[in-house]
């Protein structure tokens, strides 16, 4: 009688931060995140109400006085698009385009810098799926990112056709399909019917920052739909995704995965500063997330690592320590890389091997 039990269906959600590691780990100084992004966007709506509005008092006070590197981009896009004036709509929609134009700019600069290295971290991640004694399958991918680092690392690997939940054209033939849901949509797909995957597209197809993410269209309708139906599952591993206050539709989501439509318990992973995910503990308590410290096969040596002390459960430890060690942890990790070595490591030593055909696993883990 086997009672070997079957392997974990897991699902990934993957955030800005994720990519920013996969850019960080190959030693790029430079940055995709919002704050990266706060310089040169500042620039550019200042530009673009000197050129264009310079007539509206309203508008240039406010650039000038309320906008700089550490405004909440998403908030004044929101609260500018839900103005009465229509000429403070027209400067919201100028701003999102130039949040795109940055991005977009700071990306190709990435690429050009790095030359598809930046790819690494998500090609590892995906190859680990090829280690034939491994545990879990590998249910999908959810994104909230408009980079196309993914699709890439997917198309590297040349096992899977990419599943984007609806009909993106071209598409390639591989037999085997993995899902790829990107819940704010892509900056390589062009609004048309059906819709194409192109380079350098400017017409993209997104929800755009701000705190309202209006996916009741095609094809978000459609994605977030789906994404409901993925989280059917018995882990969720959440990577470089902050959970933040803009965030609410994607917390509603997981509270409706968490509670609601689950079959299962499902276990939510947060790789991240282990000091970020206890505030989001604070914040969302019906969650119920563990850290980096508490995954039962990697943390007992996370903690020694970070302590010096001795290597056990992260609940072993009375709260005063518990505190210590996550202060220890710091927050200036590579969170993403060190999950992944960890993880490799100790596929190694359970499983005696994490050859693949690909061999991209065993280069990292010998890097």
């Amino acid at each position: 009688m086997n009672t070997e039990p079957s392997p974990r269906k897991v699902v990934y959600l993957i955030g800005a931060g994720a990519s920013q590691a996969c850019v960080s780990s190959v030693g790029s100084s430079k940055g995709i995140l919002m704050r990266h992004l706060g310089e040169p966007l500042c620039l550019r709506l200042q530009h673009l109400v000197r050129t264009k509005y310079s007539e509206d008092p309203s508008l240039v006070n406010f650039v000038n006085t309320v906008v700089d590197e550490e405004t909440d981009f998403e908030h004044i896009i929101t609260f500018l698009d839900d103005a009465p004036s229509k000429r403070h709509r027209q400067f919201a929609e100028e701003s999102r385009k130039a949040f795109a134009d940055v991005l977009r700019e700071r990306l190709r600069s990435i690429s050009e810098e790095t030359r598809g290295d930046e790819l690494n971290l998500y090609k590892v991640l995906l190859d680990m799926y090829s280690i034939g004694p491994i545990r879990e399958t590998l249910q999908g991918i959810i994104t909230t990112n408009y980079d196309e680092y993914l699709e890439g690392a997917i198309e590297e690997i040349g096992k899977f056709q990419i599943d984007f939940g609806i009909h993106v054209e071209p598409s390639s033939q591989q037999d085997e399909h993995l899902r790829l849901l990107k819940l704010h949509g892509s900056f390589g797909w062009r609004d048309t019917w059906p819709i194409s995957r192109e380079q350098d597209n400017d017409a993209t197809l997104w929800i755009p920052p701000g705190i309202h993410k209006a996916k009741q269209a095609y094809p978000f309708n459609v994605i977030w739909g789906l994404a409901r139906e993925m989280l059917s599952c018995d882990v969720l591993r959440v990577i470089g995704c902050r959970l933040g206050a803009n965030d609410w539709d994607l917390i509603s989501l997981l509270f409706t995965m968490r509670h609601v439509n689950a079959a299962t318990l499902p276990q939510i992973e947060v790789i991240d500063a282990p000091e970020h995910v206890e505030r989001l503990k604070m914040s969302y308590p019906y969650l119920e997330l563990l850290s980096i410290l508490e995954i039962e096969e990697i943390g007992r040596d996370l903690i020694s690592e970070f302590t010096g002390g001795p290597s056990q459960e992260f609940s072993e430890f009375p709260p005063e320590e518990q505190e210590c060690i996550i202060r220890s942890a710091g927050n200036e990790e590579n969170w993403f890389e060190l999950w992944l070595s960890a993880k490799v490591e100790s596929l190694a030593i359970n499983l005696g091997t994490v050859s693949t055909d690909l061999g991209i696993v065993e280069k990292f883990l010998e890097a």
